[in-house]
């Protein structure tokens, strides 16, 4: 049986913490010279290769060992819930992509997820929206409409992203934990700047920009909205005037470069997730290292890419994302 105790998960996860992977062994995997290498030395890092597996399957696989972990262990997975949102959401998003263009899907699903895919293939195969819970019903509907019609799958990926942000933010006021709220919090908000600034730079409309936004708890999408249509500059002043989210430094960041203020909001995230290292009582640690593991999963998809195409060490270890702790 899963061990629910609090305190044997949370001294199992002080083991975890232990083994995760530190800078030098980034460095170590950014020095290999081809993918062939580098899965070698993801092996002896513990990471494990079955038979044929390529590099993004194994780290595939990570994530699904991270999440088999906090499922058998976590307390309370009432905490989880606005990440498995995440998954939900992108589990829609391959299940409405593979069934109107008649593609195979399953190896693009992820678990766990709170929306059983058996339904969302039925709503889409259906049409029945209506089947799927709230907070993924209108989402999904308009997002079917504007691929149906359009075939933009760029404008349905959007419109899903911002009802999964939406999604997120709702079910973590619900919960009534700051710690998890401010983790939510500062995930929307980036990416609704994110989005902005693509918006900006590509030179949207209103209307698109008032379908890919939403409101972040930070900045009122209103702002966000007017400011992008002013440009990226103006949304660089508005992001500065947000100290309390890192705004004035992301905005610096992106000044420079712009996959530098892509790094400067995931580490941003990690820093704030450090808090959790500090609560004794409660899931709040599990979540801390969720975040750790998938910014540990997200550097080595760094590397790989940066290996695969050749990249000096340099060039790919300046990208990756700061650790945790």
């Amino acid at each position: 049986m899963p061990v629910k105790s609090v305190g044997f998960a949370i001294g199992n996860l002080r083991a975890r913490e232990n083994r995760m992977l530190k800078k030098s062994d980034m460095l170590r995997l950014a020095a290999a010279s081809d993918t062939d290498e580098l899965a070698a030395a993801l092996s002896d890092c513990g990471i494990d290769k079955k038979d044929g597996a390529e590099i993004p399957e194994m780290l595939s696989a990570e994530t699904e060992k991270l999440w088999k972990y906090l499922t058998d262990n976590a307390p309370d997975m009432s905490l989880f819930e606005p990440f498995i949102y995440e998954n939900d959401f992108h589990n829609f998003k391959a299940v409405l992509k593979g069934t109107v263009r008649n593609r195979d899907y399953g190896r693009l699903l992820i678990t766990p997820a709170s929306v059983d895919v058996v339904l969302l293939e039925r709503a889409v195969k259906e049409k029945r929206f209506d089947l799927l819970p709230e907070f993924m019903k209108k989402p999904a509907a308009e997002a079917y409409d504007i691929l149906i019609k359009t075939g933009d799958s760029q404008l349905a990926d959007c419109v899903i992203d911002a009802g999964q942000m939406t999604a997120r933010l709702k079910k973590a006021k619900e919960l009534d934990n700051p710690l998890v709220l401010r983790l939510v919090t500062v995930s929307v908000f980036y990416s609704n700047i994110k989005a902005a600034l693509r918006a900006a730079r590509a030179g949207k409309g209103r209307q698109f920009l008032e379908t890919v936004l939403t409101d972040t708890g930070v900045c009122d999408k209103a702002k966000m909205v007017s400011a992008a249509l002013e440009g990226e500059e103006k949304l660089l002043e508005l992001l500065s005037s947000k100290p309390e989210m890192g705004g004035d430094k992301a905005a610096e960041c992106y000044r420079e470069n712009p996959w530098k203020f892509e790094k400067f909001a995931d580490d941003f995230l990690t820093a704030s997730a450090g808090r959790c290292r500090y609560i004794t009582i409660g899931a709040e640690p599990l979540v801390g290292y969720m975040i750790a593991k998938k910014t540990e999963i997200k550097n080595l998809g760094i590397i790989y890419s940066g290996v695969k195409t050749g990249q000096p060490s340099e060039k790919i270890i300046e990208r990756l994302r700061e650790l945790y702790g």
